[in-house]
């Protein structure tokens, strides 16, 4: 077995086995009223497609020599920084995290943390992590997934989920909104001071 064969196997298995043992974040949240449910199932089969595809794609369909380990580290850094980004959302909202769109009775809204930087840094850490999944096993193809299917569906949800927080917050988060961009790290307020 060649070197590549034996790292993209292990980032494969392992970033496998970090989501699964992510979602007993989810589990352990309070529940609220869920919208666009079916969202819920479409990222799920999504998600385990990019992980077959990228894998088959890499095993069984590229030609040998045909292997850029500059691609893969791009996606593997790509990767670290989405899990990072992830987790910091994921410990910052606690037990207000949820894999669903979720409004709960009670929930305020959150802009300290990672929050303070960007509005939905777990989307972005998403996006990110199924273009770095391909990305990783130089698989091109498979990379269609994300690219056509994954994010633009991500971003409804995001729309829908803007929608949902300003009818729950109303200028509170229209506020916020005029001050943080939604997935990259920039708050307005600290580049206004500069």
């Amino acid at each position: 077995m060649k070197s590549q064969e034996w790292v993209v196997g292990a980032f494969l298995v392992c970033a496998i086995v970090e989501r699964l043992y992510e979602r007993r974040f989810s589990n352990q949240a309070v529940r609220g009223a869920v919208k666009m449910s079916w969202s819920y199932a479409a990222f799920h089969v999504l998600h385990a497609l990019i992980y077959v595809l990228s894998g088959w794609e890499f095993f069984y369909w590229r030609r040998d020599g045909d292997f850029s380990w500059a691609i893969a580290g791009v996606g593997l850094a790509l990767f670290a920084v989405s899990l990072i980004m992830r987790l910091m959302a994921i410990r910052t909202l606690g037990k207000m995290w949820s894999l669903n769109l979720e409004i709960r009775e009670g929930h305020q809204l959150v802009t300290a943390g990672i929050y303070q930087w960007m509005r939905h840094p777990a989307y972005s850490a998403i996006m990110a992590e199924v273009i770095a999944i391909p990305l990783v096993a130089n698989a091109y193809i498979t990379l269609l997934i994300p690219l056509l299917l994954y994010v633009p569906l991500l971003l409804t949800r995001w729309r829908r989920e803007e929608r949902e927080m300003i009818t729950k917050f109303g200028r509170q988060y229209e506020e916020y909104r005029r001050q943080v961009w939604a997935f990259l790290p920039v708050n307005r307020l600290v580049l206004d001071k500069r």
